[in-house]
């Protein structure tokens, strides 16, 4: 897998999951890292969106940007490589930056009796990428239900949680300082 990197990656882009942990100095330190893939589009700058599938257990139907969990040993670059291609059949030719991610915590159920529920603490890490062809979108039918094309003018006709409407948001604005330079 080969990627060109914009100067804006961070050092912890081509870290291990765990090693990002152990480096973390923010309180509370995270118990898990995801990425999200901001796919740049056809036209500039808008982003490629994906509604969540129906039957999703958190956040049914909702609009985002693909990405998930970085697997045991998985440099975080090559989650997001992994993330977007599972997501949409995608294949990133290169990383464009990183841009503002976010905290957030959730909680692990346990058994039937509510015995060892467990706050979990995500770091979500966002790229803009590029791909090889934007029109050749395949979804993951378990995960994504529709995919669309998302800039400033029609990010409102879309139902997001606020720190994604957020994510996508920042996307946008980061893709436009790119290509302001």
């Amino acid at each position: 897998m080969s990627f060109t990197f914009a100067q804006q990656l961070s050092l912890h882009a081509s870290q291990t999951a765990a090693d990002y942990i152990a480096a973390c100095t923010t309180s509370p330190t995270p118990n898990r890292v995801v990425i999200g893939g901001a796919i740049a589009g056809p036209t500039s700058p808008c982003v490629l969106i994906v509604q969540r599938a129906p039957n999703e257990r958190t956040f049914p139907n909702e609009w985002e940007i693909p990405g998930g969990h970085v697997d045991p040993g998985e440099t975080i670059l090559e989650a997001v490589s992994r993330e977007i291609v599972e997501e949409t059949g995608l294949d990133i030719t290169h990383v464009v930056c990183e841009f503002e991610g976010f905290q957030y915590s959730s909680i692990k159920n346990g058994d039937d009796n509510g015995e060892g529920s467990r706050v979990v603490v995500t770091d979500q890490l966002n790229f803009c990428v590029r791909v090889k062809d934007t029109a050749c979108v395949k979804l993951c039918p378990e995960e994504h239900q529709k995919y669309a094309w998302c800039d400033e003018d029609n990010i409102d006709q879309f139902k997001m949680t606020p720190p994604m409407r957020k994510v996508v948001a920042d996307s946008l604005a980061a893709l436009a300082a790119c290509a302001a330079e």
